[in-house]
């Protein structure tokens, strides 16, 4: 039987917790996108027949980026300071400066304590031999910045878009490390094990494809 007394402490924890809800603030975060990955599977659903959503930025065996990825419908990624976007091009310097200038000319948009936080893609590129293949460059650049973070205090969250099972060492140091992780990939290809592997795993074949009102 809740008194008088008991009813305005249980009413002031109330509110004590209502405050902290509203003041606590989201975790610095990084979104480190395997682009070579990424484009590869987003190449491989549409051979298989996938309808691309409007808005895809898409250049061949390059890149793929939609503005949905940080934020849209069913997840909501949370204080991204940088959007760190690792890929490879077949070409000459001029073909990557290229890529790079196209690449971060893309804006994105996450949640932040006092709204939108928003910013745009800081891309690495780099040359590859053949369209076809993936290099390993792309990999142990993305494995070195994300380490260099795990270091520090400047970030409490790593966002990682990629199916590639390769990373699930790095995963586990980082979550190791006391960092919060988690994976965006789209289903083709995706590591059967990396879902499980992270604290929260956010599928992209929603983001990419259907039409533009499904999501």
């Amino acid at each position: 039987l809740c008194t008088r007394e008991t009813c305005a402490w249980h009413q002031a924890e109330l509110v004590q917790f209502d405050f902290y809800l509203k003041n606590m603030s989201l975790p610095r975060s990084i979104l480190f996108v395997d682009g070579e990955n990424l484009c590869m599977r987003y190449q491989d659903m549409l051979k298989a027949g996938g309808t691309p959503r409007p808005g895809v930025s898409y250049r061949p065996d390059t890149f793929v980026w939609h503005d949905r990825v940080t934020r849209n419908n069913v997840f909501q990624l949370c204080k991204i300071v940088r959007v760190c976007y690792y890929t490879s091009v077949v070409g000459d310097e001029t073909r990557v400066v290229d890529v790079k200038r196209e690449l971060s000319q893309i804006a994105f948009e996450s949640r932040g304590d006092d709204g939108a936080m928003r910013g745009r893609i800081v891309p690495s590129v780099f040359k590859k031999q053949a369209r076809s293949k993936k290099t390993r460059n792309v990999d142990i650049q993305i494995v070195i910045d994300i380490m260099r973070y795990a270091f520090t205090d400047e970030i409490e969250r790593v966002y990682l878009a990629s199916g590639d099972g390769d990373y699930l060492p790095l995963i586990n140091e980082v979550m190791r490390r006391g960092k919060q992780v988690e994976l965006l990939a789209l289903s083709s290809g995706l590591n059967a094990a990396l879902p499980y592997s992270v604290d929260n795993f956010h599928s992209l074949d929603d983001v990419f494809f259907g039409t533009d009102t499904d999501n």
